[in-house]
């Protein structure tokens, strides 16, 4: 069957089903072909609704008899009504789970991993590197858990850090001078 289909408020065709399929129709689109009384949305023709998948329930049709009077002719097409679209609106938050709530991002560390890594251990410094550069990126992007790990982890690679380097500075000292003392008394 040849179906007229409305496109800017103006009925074109005759097209076939699969015609209109391929020209884009939806569900919504208003058709008519010849034997129908007035236009019905394509979704509730049995024949157009398979042909576009058959997963939309049909759609009780609206009468638009009383729109024209004319017999045999084609009836006008509806008026066009504007579709509301809802507004955006910002996210709802629970109590306490607001960002803004969240207060100041965690301590990063960055300053003490970097002063690590040139005065006293250089693995361990790395490591806190790593983890204090992801403190800020990780709160940005909302994940505040994630940050607030990050920043223990920089702390914990940081301190580490300074603690070897401590304890080798502090072994490497008493060797020297025990092997200065060792030297002198020979």
């Amino acid at each position: 069957m040849r179906y007229y289909v409305v496109e800017n408020e103006k009925p074109v065709g005759p097209y076939e089903v699969d015609q209109l399929v391929a020209r884009g129709l939806k569900g919504d689109d208003l058709v008519w072909c010849d034997g129908m009384a007035d236009w019905k949305r394509a979704d509730s023709i049995e024949e157009i609704r398979c042909a576009l998948g058959g997963a939309m329930p049909p759609v009780p049709p609206v009468d638009y008899s009383s729109a024209y009077q004319a017999e045999g002719s084609m009836p006008p097409v509806p008026p066009c009504e504007p579709q509301y679209q809802q507004p955006y609106q910002q996210p709802q938050y629970a109590a306490g789970d607001n960002p803004m709530s969240m207060g100041v991002p965690p301590k990063n560390w960055l300053v003490e991993s970097i002063l690590c890594t040139l005065c006293c251990c250089l693995p361990f410094g790395i490591v806190g590197i790593v983890k204090a550069s992801n403190v800020n990126s990780l709160w940005n992007a909302g994940r505040y858990d994630e940050a607030y790990k990050a920043s223990a982890d920089a702390k914990k690679w940081t301190l580490i850090g300074v603690g070897v380097g401590l304890a080798v500075n502090i072994i490497y000292t008493i060797v020297m001078f025990a092997t200065g003392f060792i030297n002198n008394l020979q």
